[in-house]
């Protein structure tokens, strides 16, 4: 099961308010925070040059065109015989299970799987193959029935993803209707925390029923940390120094409402399991502003003493966690 590389270290950020002095010109600043890992592939396809796909549904300015677009294109889902998306249906459990192995890359003709025992999901059902696998991986809970024509809720929908993509627990964001009490809160705070839920006005809203829309900007934001909230980053060389020092260039999206500045980073660079480079204290960009809803062009310089291990760059992966301010 293709599953994204978990961290090896951890880092601990507060959401603070920070207040500046008081003047005419003083204005509130907040804080925010992302972490995540991304992969270097060069043969990765960008997700903002795959072409638009058509659905009668799907209008050209529509809120998530972009990320039906990517997961469409890369076969992950696809719309109704109609020539419609479904933008607003309900997403469908079974739906979900075969939505994410095509996901995670999960090759069925491969990968066996004991059945899983739920009553309502014989060998002959359509998703049963990806349901007992994802069973086995421990996405889904074993129980009596898997009820798969039902519907599928928002903090259903944080276990299946967190499990899924292997994300490491973290709770640097909160939200204000899920008390630590909830049975999904590690879930959500995990998703929250890795830019792939963003809420609204502070609430994630777990009881509320999940759209094939809704499920479609997850998904895409999971594989792809250029579609996440927050400052995300993706990788577009590496290269060892002369001078000892390894050369990062990158691509830094803010997507969020506010420009942000003051932006932080920390980084771990592996080959595999081993750390290539890594930087132990979050570092400034000096100077550097993003616009709201832009993306800059930057290179980081990890010093020689950062540089662990000279190694190929095979089975790259970049461990990142961002600190940023913006103005209220």
């Amino acid at each position: 099961m293709k599953k994204p590389f978990k961290w090896l270290f951890a880092f601990v950020l507060s959401l603070v308010l920070l207040v500046p002095s008081i003047g005419a010109a003083a204005a509130a600043t907040g804080q925010g925070v992302s972490e995540g890992t991304v992969s270097f592939d060069k043969n990765t396809k960008a997700a903002n040059s795959t072409k638009a796909s058509s659905f009668s549904d799907v209008p050209k300015n529509f809120w998530a065109k972009n990320e039906i677009n990517y997961l469409v294109r890369n076969g992950i889902i696809s719309g109704y015989k109609n020539g419609k998306f479904g933008v607003s249906d309900p997403l469908r459990r079974d739906h979900a299970a075969i939505i994410l192995v095509r996901a995670l890359d999960i090759d069925l003709s491969k990968e066996s799987a004991p059945n899983p025992g739920f009553k309502d999901v014989p060998t002959t059902h359509p998703a049963y193959k990806e349901i007992a696998v994802l069973t086995k991986y421990g996405v889904f809970s074993k129980s009596q029935y898997f009820h798969p024509t039902g519907k599928l809720t928002r903090g259903q929908m944080a276990k299946i993803l967190t499990e899924g993509f292997g994300f490491r627990y973290s709770y640097l964001v909160t939200f204000k209707d899920v008390p630590s009490t909830n049975q999904f809160y590690s879930y959500i705070c995990t998703l929250g925390s890795a830019g792939i839920a963003g809420g609204t006005n502070g609430n994630f809203l777990p009881n509320k029923t999940l759209n094939r829309t809704e499920f479609s900007v997850f998904i895409a934001r999971a594989l792809e940390p250029r579609f996440r909230t927050g400052v995300q980053v993706e990788i577009q060389s590496l290269q060892y120094q002369s001078d000892g020092r390894l050369k990062m260039s990158l691509i830094m999206y803010n997507n969020s409402p506010k420009t942000v500045f003051n932006i932080k980073g920390r980084y771990t660079l592996y080959s595999g399991n081993t750390a290539i480079a890594r930087n132990d204290s979050a570092r400034e960009y000096t100077n550097l502003k993003i616009g709201a809803h832009q993306k800059k062009v930057i290179d980081f310089y990890f010093s020689p003493s950062e540089v662990k291990n000279k190694v190929p760059f095979k089975n790259t992966h970049l461990a990142y966690e961002h600190s940023w301010n913006f103005y209220q």
